[in-house]
């Protein structure tokens, strides 16, 4: 564990990463950066990254906390989580865990903004704001992901049967973001209930004299180790998040893009002007929401406005494309063959609904679906 002397140094050239040093006074003075938490007596930053705090969807949202039942987990401090009013269940998932020296409640604007579009969003905080790091981080929404599931099981809860409880997106600020990769590589039952990761202006360090160059006497670095997963990661990071961070060099956004596998979908949004607050520019935050409704929601319809660069990228990069959708293939092995027929004959006998198996647009699965896929395989 780092001690808090290479704290300051490694952190001290940029005014996000210093909110947590200000007293009161200078917390207020630099309020478009930081802001005081009366709980914690300690400056903060501010929205970990998120912005404006309004969430703009359509659903309001109510917010279930450990007072109100929801489960104390052991890797992470604070939980809170919110849900939509009104929207349709199941509920798909995304956790946010803070920046360095932050606590849950500097993710709030961002699982408001979930919610009121019909997500529910945990947000967590790390045991020890100070001298708890990346893995530990990691393992809190791991953790977290346990806790959502027991409220989807929990009676008294309001999400009680209301969760789906196998599909997740984990996703942090700075630290936090950095943690939400490493998240998507460790060895939990939890990770294969992840469907992506969203990482907001990530740093990612791995402190190990085996693997990283001693350099003022601590082995820091990027181990592309800690990237290999196969699991959706979008990633938002400031064009100039360098010139304010130099002490990250190669810990970065963009270097985390470069060392994820090209054959993981992976997208970098690199704000233009934008620095290590970036991800709370208004198209980064309608990206996340964006990547969130075609990973978890299954809205493959969005995938065109999903890769199309941003107005406000300096660098936009994926590797994800979007496949044209062939009439009749239910399985998306872009042929339309015995198992599509199975398939359909299937949701006809369950009496289950898929679009892509409405062929005739009727709004229900039936025999005539099945005939019309039978006559696309004769023709």
């Amino acid at each position: 564990m780092k001690n808090i002397s290479f704290i300051f140094c490694i952190i001290s050239s940029f005014i996000y990463a210093e909110c947590y040093e200000l007293n009161e006074a200078d917390c207020l003075y630099w309020s478009a950066y930081c802001e005081w938490n009366e709980e914690t007596n300690q400056c903060q930053e501010i929205g970990g990254g998120g912005g404006g705090g309004e969430a703009d969807g359509p659903y309001d949202y109510q917010i279930i906390t450990e007072s109100d039942g929801l489960r104390n987990g052991p890797d992470y401090l604070d939980g809170r989580l919110y849900y939509p009013i009104d929207a349709e269940p199941p509920f798909k998932s995304i956790i946010f865990t803070p920046g360095y020296g932050g606590g849950s409640t500097s993710m709030a604007d961002w699982a408001e903004y979930f919610a009121s579009y019909g997500f529910t969003a945990m947000i967590i905080g790390p045991n020890d704001e100070l001298n708890e790091w990346h893995i530990g981080r990691a393992e809190g929404l791991i953790d977290a992901i346990t806790t959502i599931k027991e409220e989807n099981e929990r009676m008294a809860s309001p999400l009680y049967g209301m969760i789906d409880a196998d599909s997740f997106i984990v996703s942090g600020y700075s630290m936090g973001g950095g943690a939400s990769q490493i998240a998507l590589t460790l060895d939990h039952p939890n990770v294969s209930s992840i469907k992506a990761g969203i990482a907001l202006n990530p740093t990612i360090i791995l402190e190990d004299c085996d693997l990283c160059p001693i350099d003022g006497g601590y082995c820091i670095c990027l181990v592309p180790e800690m990237l290999d997963h196969d699991i959706p990661t979008f990633i938002v990071a400031g064009q100039f998040e360098l010139n304010e961070l130099p002490d990250y060099d190669g810990l970065l956004g963009q270097d985390i893009y470069d060392n994820t596998p090209e054959t993981t979908d992976k997208m970098l949004f690199e704000v233009a002007g934008g620095g290590h607050g970036s991800s709370y520019e208004s198209e980064a935050r309608e990206k996340a929401l964006q990547w969130a409704s075609y990973y978890l929601l299954g809205d493959s319809d969005i995938c065109e406005t999903l890769i199309e660069a941003p107005d406000s990228a300096s660098e936009f990069l994926t590797t994800l494309e979007c496949n044209e959708s062939v009439i009749g293939d239910i399985n998306g092995d872009t042929l339309v063959n015995v198992q599509d027929v199975i398939l359909a004959v299937n949701l006809v006998l369950t009496n289950q609904y898929d679009s892509v198996a409405d062929l005739n647009l009727d709004g229900a699965v039936n025999i005539q679906d099945v005939i019309l896929i039978l006559n696309l395989i004769l023709d």
